[in-house]
């Protein structure tokens, strides 16, 4: 920060109420303005057919797009500030002859004023801003984007913040004077490239932050003068036709040693060939036209959602020596075998089409810096650590991963090509915990600059009543590295919350506290009881009461009030927790149908700010989603089973349990019923996750390929079944495959409904689910007294939210 922006944002409040200096530019003097906005003609041009036009390519589109940016940016300066001085300030095509108002040049009118932007940066994002008492102000870049940022420097060194969308999460000063201190300053931002999730936010508030404007999406992203092409996961398959995997079976990667239907050997040169002429055949037909305008194409090359198999013979020619072992992904790093199939593809489209970019995603064990091969300076590698520190820093000593991802970042940054981040904004697979990402942004950000950052661009979910913190916090670094993240948030309690400001800080940095000092490591909503115990909810609902007793403002308490709605929400959220914890099934399905029409309710009246999950991402809402998805079945059929059927001793939520590194058969003997398990720790099954047990997302860090296995044990007591009654065992959730064992005897597991798989009353050896309920007929195993009861547990595929095994309550029910 210079030294004249740290005196300005002291002195803020009083530039806008005191005399102006000789020194000074007056723009509103006694609530009368002594100013003009001016734009380039055709700036103010009413919009066409907006249909035609969102049916353009993303390049077609820009310069309308660019055209409405300025247009945004010039009204919005002319708004503000009229809002600042209670007057209203007048937007003009060009400067009238005779004009006596000062003129506030924006855009190509300022430079004939006042000389070239003088500063650059790629994508054309550098601006100037220029006050001078006697030719006016001049905010202009070297591009409309630069221009727009001008635009909003000014309005920031005047106060004015957005904070949140709509007028909620405005924050503009007012008194009857605005000047603007005599100043001249060039600047650019610190990346290139900053957004989040569209649905996120609205325009307005994406402009309003500086965000990188663009068009288009999906498969087609224009970025000021960067075209992306081809960017989702998966363009990297799609660069091979069928019909070529057809024509020649050894492209095509070995797993289990036999060729996989899809994926592809990305070590063969001829494979890096036909990639290179796809991308060169696109070049040269549907993307001529954008190139000859001038853009710089970027082709993306990313795999799917997948953990690439690491055991062709053939490929792992090409890992180094020794192989570097993904942790998280539980398995081998092929970011070489990477790194080596994108340089060859850039070095042949280089010959024919030089400053093409190949954008790469390192993902699951794509991520690991390069132990072999250098990366290319036209590479663009953006990281997406799924499965790293998902709430804690990554300079939390603590974590199970340690120091990985630090190390991922830092190895990164030392390779000559671009670095982009692809950060995880949200508690991924849960939205409605208050999740502000405070300390984990404040820490990794300046991290990731100090790397050589150039894109950030998060994965983000709506989810403005619980994680705004976090979004503004690095919408700010992201611009500027150089602010302080406490002064950040101290100018955000200040503003936004004003009279509430102490109570809300303090409720905000506490549940901030409470996820990274907790041990919980897993997504979703499943290590919840750790971070949210009792305590935590209690002072949680302490300080927003304060908060709104403090209010002195309607426009203050409705700010509260939001964050109050969200949390009563919440507070409904985690009753079921702890009921599903304590076996208390009886009433959770008529509490959750509660929980949803209260979810879709407050959508309702907070639509207009993006909050609680509107519909966008998933027809119901991604939140919905997720709880329908992962919380729905055990909690509904829960319910039925209480009141159907008669339970049988107490639910078992304490079991002893193992892990099992090895094949299913290494653990056959521990489900004797005679099997001495006293040395066996103890787990809750609702409370604690695989991860919090210290198995992360992989379960060892030997390369055995499997995500992992996992043994359980308990004793029921229990009185002799009635004759002619049957007795059941309901598992309330897992994660993968649970195979039962009582007093030794293996139970089968009957399909009850017809499935895509199965036949209804088809017996399986094992249940196979996720977050999903299984009942086992146990009336033959049984017997009065103590009953042994072993559960081997296997989870088969990645799973980046650390769950896996037992994720509910177990309870034996037998017919009324």
């Amino acid at each position: 920060m210079s030294r004249f922006r740290s005196f300005l944002m002291s002195v803020v409040a009083l530039a806008i109420v005191l005399p102006a200096s000789a020194a000074d530019v007056p723009l509103i003097r006694d609530g009368k303005p002594v100013c003009v906005v001016v734009v380039p003609p055709g700036t103010l041009a009413a919009d066409g057919d907006e249909k035609a036009y969102r049916k353009l390519p993303a390049w077609e589109q820009m310069p309308e797009m660019k055209r409405r940016l300025l247009r945004d940016s010039a009204r919005d300066l002319a708004r503000c500030l009229g809002r600042m001085g209670a007057c209203e300030i007048e937007v003009v095509e060009g400067l009238p002859a005779g004009e006596q108002r000062l003129p506030i040049l924006v855009g190509a009118v300022a430079e004939p004023v006042f000389g070239p932007v003088g500063i650059s940066k790629a994508g054309f994002y550098g601006f100037r801003v220029v006050a001078d008492p006697q030719k006016g102000v001049g905010l202009y870049g070297e591009s409309e984007h630069g221009t727009s940022y001008a635009v909003y420097e000014l309005l920031h060194r005047l106060g004015c913040r957005w904070f949140m969308p709509s007028e909620l999460g405005e924050v503009i000063p007012e008194g009857k004077n605005v000047v603007v201190p005599a100043l001249d300053e060039k600047r650019a931002p610190a990346t290139e490239r900053r957004g989040m999730t569209a649905r996120t936010g609205d325009a307005d508030w994406f402009r309003r932050n500086r965000f990188t404007a663009y068009t288009g999406g999906g498969m087609l992203a224009c970025y000021g003068r960067t075209l992306e092409v081809g960017g989702p996961q998966g363009s990297l398959e799609r660069l091979v036709t069928a019909k070529q995997r057809e024509e020649h079976p050894e492209w095509r990667l070995l797993v289990d040693g036999k060729p996989h239907p899809h994926l592809l050997r990305w070590t063969r040169p001829d494979v890096a060939d036909a990639m290179a002429d796809a991308i060169i055949a696109k070049i040269e037909g549907e993307f001529a036209t954008a190139k000859a305008a001038g853009y710089q194409l970027s082709f993306g090359l990313v795999p799917g959602d997948y953990v690439l198999p690491t055991e062709d013979p053939e490929e792992r020619k090409a890992d180094p020596e020794p192989r570097v072992w993904e942790k998280a992904a539980g398995r081998w790093s092929v970011t070489d075998r990477y790194v080596l199939l994108a340089n060859r593809i850039a070095e042949r489209v280089a010959k024919k089409h030089p400053g093409v970019t190949i954008s790469l995603l390192g993902y699951v064990n794509c991520i690991m810096p390069p132990a072999r091969y250098e990366p290319r300076p036209d590479l663009f590698m953006t990281l997406a650590p799924i499965d790293f520190h998902r709430h804690q820093p990554m300079t939390d000593a603590a974590h199970p991963l340690g120091s990985a991802l630090l190390d991922i970042v830092q190895g990164w940054g030392k390779q000559p090509c671009r670095l982009g981040y692809y950060a995880y904004g949200m508690n991924l697979a849960e939205l409605t915990a208050p999740c502000p990402f405070i300390t984990k942004w404040g820490t990794d950000i300046p991290i990731l600059m100090e790397s050589g950052l150039v894109a950030w661009t998060p994965e983000t979910m709506n989810g403005w009543e619980t994680m705004m913190p976090g979004y503004y916090l690095s919408a700010r670094l992201t611009f500027d590295p150089n602010e302080k993240p406490v002064e950040i948030l101290d100018d955000l309690w200040q503003r936004f919350y004003g009279s509430a400001a102490g109570p809300m800080a303090r409720y905000w940095q506490h549940v901030d506290r409470a996820w990274t000092e907790s041990k919980c490591y897993a997504g979703s909503g499943f290590g919840y009881l750790e971070v949210f115990t009792p305590e935590v909810m209690q002072e949680a609902r302490r300080l927003v009461n304060e908060a709104t007793a403090a209010c002195r403002t309607p426009l203050e308490y409705r700010r509260v009030k939001l964050v109050d709605d969200s949390l009563t929400l919440f507070e409904r959220f985690m009753k079921m927790r702890e009921d599903f914890a304590a076996g208390n099934l009886r009433t959770l399905d008529r509490d959750l149908a509660q929980w949803k029409s209260s979810l879709v309710h407050l959508r309702a009246i907070y639509e207009p700010q993006k909050a609680f999950s509107p519909p966008g991402l998933h027809p119901d809402g991604i939140a919905m989603a997720y709880i329908n998805g992962q919380f729905a079945p055990a909690y509904e059929d829960g319910a039925r089973m209480d009141r159907e059927f008669a339970r049988l001793g107490k639910p078992l939520l304490e079991w002893k349990w193992r892990h099992n590194p090895g094949p299913e058969a290494d653990a056959v003997p521990w489900a004797a019923a005679d099997f001495d398990d006293r040395d066996w720790p103890t787990t809750h099954v609702v409370r604690d996750t695989w991860a919090d047990l210290g198995h992360y997302f992989s379960m060892t860090d030997e390369p055995s390929g499997r995500s992992g296995r996992m043994a359980y044990r308990a004793t029921a007591k229990l009185p002799a079944v009635p004759p002619g009654k049957r007795a059941y065992l309901w598992i309330g959730s897992t994660d993968g495959r649970a195979k039962l064992f009582v007093n030794g005897r293996h139970v089968q597991y009957v399909v009850p409904e017809k499935t895509k798989q199965h036949e209804a009353g088809t017996a399986l050896d094992a249940f196979d689910g996720s977050c999903r309920p299984a009942l086992f007929d146990v009336t033959d195993a049984l017997t009065a007294g103590d009953n042994r009861l072993t559960i081997l547990c296997e989870r088969y595929n990645l799973n980046e939210l650390g769950t896996g095994g037992l994720m509910g309550p177990v309870v034996l029910y037998r017919d009324k």
